[in-house]
């Protein structure tokens, strides 16, 4: 016993233990899986160029609409600017029509056959609407819903029909002279679209719109009664479109502006 003691003084079990633990230090490290690396690699990669292309695509919008409002307000400043001056050349030139009619009345009154010529170009001026005219009437207000979008079939927005409907039925209704916000109308004038404006005789104008005609005393109960003003009445009702319908005892419409003379030739006899 002394002599096993002395020949095995560790115990068996520290003995396997310490072989174990050599023979792990003894062993390769393990293969790094360069596959799943280079996989993290790639995926980190992208995510980055991602956020790089959303950025730069984010501050190129941002630049795209700053460009495009700064470009939207200069072009609407423009507008303005040459509304301005289209409203200062037209007062001018109704100062000189008023001018030019007072010194072609003066002349035409020195003879008996000039002051009925007098008599016959003012009534040819009222008819063609380079005469300012006063007297009763109504004024038709149209207005687009509260509710109304830009869309193209919106049934809450006064478009250009609406307008012409409203007028072709105060003629009818005995109106003599219209006028669409100021602006006169006569036999040549156009009621048109541009976009999203309506043009008058080529001059933009927004709602409300009031349509003012110069007729008959019960003009606007006339009007009313009507199929057109029946068929606004309901749309008014069904789709909130702003539709009313004033009489007034006394309105007052302007000349119309840029008529163009043109001279009848007689024909010669056969």
């Amino acid at each position: 016993m002394l002599v096993d003691l002395m020949t095995n003084a560790i115990d068996q079990g520290y003995l396997d233990a310490a072989k174990r633990r050599a023979e792990s230090a003894a062993l390769p490290p393990p293969a790094v899986n360069r596959s799943a690396r280079t996989t993290t690699v790639m995926v980190a990669a992208v995510l980055a160029l991602a956020g790089t292309l959303f950025a730069t695509a984010a501050v190129a919008t941002h630049r795209g609409a700053a460009a495009a409002k700064r470009g939207r307000d200069q072009l609407v400043q423009q507008i303005h600017q040459q509304t301005a001056n289209s409203d200062q050349l037209q007062q001018q030139l109704s100062d000189l029509q008023v001018q030019v009619k007072n010194a072609r009345d003066a002349a035409l009154s020195a003879s008996g056959k000039g002051d009925a010529l007098r008599t016959e170009i003012s009534q040819l001026e009222v008819a063609t609407g380079t005469e300012a005219v006063e007297g009763p009437g109504a004024d038709v207000t149209l207005d687009n819903a509260k509710n109304a979008t830009n869309d193209a079939n919106s049934l809450g927005t006064i478009y250009d029909r609406d307008i012409q409907a409203v007028v072709d039925a105060l003629f009818a209704d005995g109106a003599e002279a219209i006028a669409v916000n100021g602006q006169r109308l006569t036999t040549r004038t156009a009621i048109r679209e541009a976009g999203d404006a309506i043009l008058v005789d080529y001059r933009p104008l927004a709602p409300p719109y009031v349509i003012a005609a110069i007729g008959p005393p019960d003009l606007a109960d006339t009007f009313l009664a009507s199929q057109t003003g029946t068929l606004y009445q309901n749309w008014r009702q069904v789709y909130g479109l702003g539709f009313t319908v004033e009489g007034s005892g006394r309105l007052t419409l302007p000349s119309a502006a840029d008529q163009v003379v043109h001279y009848a030739q007689p024909l010669e006899s056969p």
